[in-house]
């Protein structure tokens, strides 16, 4: 392994002071590699697409997942995927999607409250959040972490459920993919009085745009919490339990993939990114008065087409992205 790194990185008199790793040989190798990737994350895009039932679930989640992780990091108490709340946020979702708009309130008036009223959720505390045109579920809760209107619905520890809801559809004539984002805690005594609603201004996000728009959060007194009951099984269960965690991290880990391909293809261009430059700095600086441009073109380059593959999957598939 020693040899092979000094052969590769190293410029000494073994090598004629040519790292391989920087010859025209591995940068063709190179650039297979990474065409190999941006390969992989258009397929992924395009056949594995948020208008699959199979991407919709992953996402809901992954979603799930990745706003818990965020909730976990401020020490806010971790959400519960709950069905009704799922239904309310896929209907809201579907109805965006059918009638080719993007608001908290829908064209006839009805508000993110008539969702999850019809869904039969009895919600003590409400809200939601929006997200269209995303294709890495990273990247959406990234948007919405970094808008403090929406960040504050994450982090709200009056929410204590959360639902999903992801449909695709026409919006300003263009495919769309609608992402809903539902928040509730139920209401367990039924005499409690509803307080007047208050509507919030917040910032939506985009690649491009900014633009004033409202949500609002339902509040109601009374709201509780039911206990967590923990069982204890026999050795048996615990293997069973250890075999089904090592199969529930396999399929994290796919699901993962599948719904990240953005950030997936992020860190594989950022390895590669980070091993030619460590090359161009070892090449440079190891035997600073024996210099081969052709080399160190050759790594420059490869740095420009991880670059330019980054921005244009940046600007392919996260210029239309926006939130509300």
């Amino acid at each position: 392994m020693k040899k092979w790194l000094k052969k590769y990185f190293i410029p000494h008199e073994g090598n004629n002071h040519k790292p391989h790793i920087l010859r025209w040989e591995a940068g063709l190798f190179t650039l297979a590699i990474i065409l190999v990737i941006e390969l992989f994350f258009l397929v992924q895009v395009f056949i594995f697409s948020p208008g699959s039932e199979f991407f919709a679930t992953i996402l809901k989640s992954v979603l799930v997942e990745e706003t818990n992780i965020s909730r976990g990091k401020d020490s806010v108490s971790l959400l519960t995927e709950n069905l009704l709340l799922d239904a309310a946020a896929q209907a809201k979702a579907d109805d965006m999607a059918r009638k080719g708009y993007f608001s908290h309130v829908s064209p006839d008036g009805s508000e993110p409250w008539y969702w999850i009223k019809n869904a039969g959720y009895d919600y003590g505390y409400a809200g939601e959040n929006l997200a269209i045109n995303f294709i890495d579920s990273e990247d959406v809760v990234r948007a919405w972490m970094d808008s403090p209107k929406h960040r504050e619905n994450i982090l709200n520890n009056n929410f204590k459920e959360i639902g999903i809801g992801v449909s695709r559809g026409l919006y300003d004539g263009k495919e769309a993919v609608f992402v809903v984002q539902m928040f509730g805690s139920r209401v367990l005594a039924l005499n409690v009085p509803i307080e007047t609603r208050k509507n919030e201004t917040i910032l939506p996000i985009s690649p491009t745009t900014t633009l004033p728009e409202e949500t609002a959060v339902v509040a109601v007194k009374g709201a509780e919490i039911s206990p967590k009951i923990e069982n204890k099984g026999s050795d048996q269960n615990q293997v069973s339990r250890t075999e089904s965690g090592l199969s529930a991290a396999a399929k994290n880990i796919l699901e993962r993939v599948i719904s990240s391909p953005r950030t997936l293809a992020n860190y594989l261009y950022l390895i590669i990114g980070t091993i030619i430059v460590l090359a161009l700095t070892l090449k440079i600086f190891v035997k600073i008065k024996v210099q081969r441009p052709k080399l160190i073109i050759n790594g420059i380059l490869l740095l420009m087409i991880i670059a330019s593959a980054m921005a244009f999957n940046y600007y392919l598939f996260l210029a239309q992205a926006a939130i509300f």
